[in-house]
Parts: structure tokens; sequence; C-alpha cells
């Protein structure tokens, strides 16, 4: 609720480098998960205007302040 998660199974998301940082990994990690880990891939879950608002979201909550993503940048990822 507050984006700093329970570590180590869920990392933060409130100034988190993935988070804040280059879009690429961070829409390839929510494209396709992290193997050994609790992050699920949602690239078959959500279409790419669901995945982009969860990813921009995500970029600008809890104190968060990055790039909107757009979904022709999920689109190009997938």
């Amino acid at each position: 609720a507050n984006g700093m998660g329970l570590p180590p199974t869920f990392p933060a998301i409130a100034g988190s480098a993935i988070a804040t940082g280059d879009p690429v990994p961070h829409i390839d990690l929510v494209l396709n998960g992290k193997a050994g880990t609790a992050m699920a891939a949602y690239r078959d879950v959500l279409n790419d205007a669901d995945l982009a608002a969860a990813l921009t979201y995500q970029r600008n909550s809890w104190g968060n302040a990055a790039s909107i993503i757009q979904p022709a940048e999920v689109r190009a990822a997938r």
C-alpha cells in the first residue's frame, strides 16, 4: 500500500532503480516476470494499454517521478 514492499520477497517500488530508471528493464520485468521470485509475468494477462498504465503508476507513485510509459513502448518490448 505504501510502495515499501515486504522484503525480501516483495522488494520496494518506492525509490527503486527499476521504477525510476530506464523504462526498458522495467517494461521487461513486468512483461516477463523474474524466474525464482514472486514476480509473475503479465505478458499474457494485460494488454499494452493496461500494462503501460500499471507501469506509469509504479513510476509515478510513492514519491517516484519518472517517465510515462506509452502502449507503443510495451508493444515494441513484446
